[in-house]
């Protein structure tokens, strides 16, 4: 049975029909007050005869006058800024090829050459066999929003580029030489992220020996490249001060645990005496380094010490870097991948560099293309590599 109204709710002499299009007209008053509230324009395209509807909101988002669309799928292409186009028309296709929502951003370009950011959801609406017959939508004009982005984009970009320029500013740029030892470093920031505060250094030693550092600060950004300059200027400082690298290590621990308590440094510093080929080094957190020559790279096995910061004594170890062998050191970012072990990281590096070439330059620059550019990390790296002159 239908419940029947209650006879306050007509007025008098009022018919069903009349009733019906009363609440038809409510509706649509609603509908218009809920557009004009969120500043929505809205367009419908009747794909039987082949014409496009605007509303005044719509047609006003686009520059033009009331009323002076043209009214055919033509005229909105043409309202579409020329490089947003075909994107937009084959969005619009892929709906009709699999009918439902679907979304759209573009710019309109306005008579006096202004430009304005169009974002337009639709629907494609379908006969009872599921054949698109049209589209309806909505859209809002969202320039300021973009417009915003884009500063912020330009912000980002600048505030990297100088951040990038400073770190590469305290990274050296001209080498020492030191006799009977050929040495050559790279470091690459992360595409597209915040500078981080990977570091290397090289120091000439007393009786002809090379100090050789790597290290990573935790963070990007400012604050990291900060943190990265003091940690390697007091490591040449005290690379000078101290013939042991363990010593060096274990006063520059005291460094960070004083002035930097809350900062996560990793470090590996060695010294290479060219006479013998004997490498003596200290880990605080690093990865040890690993020896390339004619039949391999070797990946060294030592336990590591605790970062900087966290420990108080370092254990010194020792190799022989042959003729005819690169000792390389790097950083995390080398390695470090979301979906790869890194175990597996460490045998590609290992596998990379012995199908490299010997000279330090050339595999600095060999590791960096083959482990980053090909399989792109988000992190920064670092990578060393020193051999004796033959």
């Amino acid at each position: 049975m239908e419940a029947s109204r209650d006879p306050g709710d007509i007025p008098a002499g009022t018919g069903t029909k009349d009733w019906d299009s009363v609440n038809d007209r409510r509706e649509h008053e609603r509908l218009e007050l809920a557009l004009e509230a969120g500043k929505l324009g809205t367009w419908t395209w009747d794909m039987a005869s082949g014409t496009t509807a605007w509303d005044e909101r719509l047609e006003a988002m686009n520059g033009m006058a009331p009323g002076t669309f043209g009214g055919t799928f033509e005229d909105w292409q043409a309202s579409i800024h020329p490089d947003d186009r075909p994107e937009c028309v084959a969005r619009v296709q892929a709906a009709l090829a699999n009918p439902g929502l679907y979304t759209l951003l573009h710019r309109s370009e306005w008579p006096d050459g202004s430009l304005h950011w169009l974002e337009c959801r639709g629907r494609v609406l379908t006969d009872d066999d599921g054949t698109p017959i049209g589209t309806i939508g909505v859209v809002l004009d969202v320039t300021e929003r973009e417009e915003r982005q884009a500063a912020l984009a330009r912000k980002v970009a600048q505030d990297h580029l100088l951040i990038q320029n400073v770190q590469r500013a305290l990274l050296p740029v001209r080498m020492p030489q030191v006799d009977g030892i050929e040495f050559a470093a790279r470091y690459e920031a992360a595409p597209g992220s915040a500078i981080g505060g990977d570091w290397y250094a090289f120091v000439p030693l007393r009786g002809g020996r090379l100090g050789v550092a790597i290290g990573d600060v935790a963070g990007h950004g400012l604050s990291a490249v900060a943190e990265m300059a003091h940690i390697r200027f007091s490591l040449r400082s005290l690379a000078y001060l101290h013939d042991d690298p363990a010593e060096v290590l274990a006063q520059l621990s005291e460094l960070v645990r004083v002035f930097s308590p809350d900062t996560m440094v990793t470090a590996l510093y060695g010294t290479l005496d060219p006479h013998s080929g004997c490498f003596e080094y200290a880990l605080a957190g690093h990865f040890p380094p690993a020896l390339c020559g004619p039949d391999g790279c070797e990946l060294v096995e030592v336990p590591a010490d605790p970062p900087l910061g966290l420990g108080e004594r370092y254990g010194r170890h020792q190799l022989t870097v042959d003729p005819g062998v690169t000792l390389l050191a790097f950083t995390d970012g080398i390695l470090e991948r979301r979906t790869e072990a890194i175990s597996l990281s460490l045998q590609r590096l290992a596998a990379t560099s012995a199908s490299g070439p010997r000279q330090p330059d050339a595999l600095c620059e060999h590791l960096m293309h083959e482990m980053l550019f090909e399989l792109p990390n988000d992190d920064d790296a670092a990578v060393v590599a020193v051999r004796l002159t033959p």
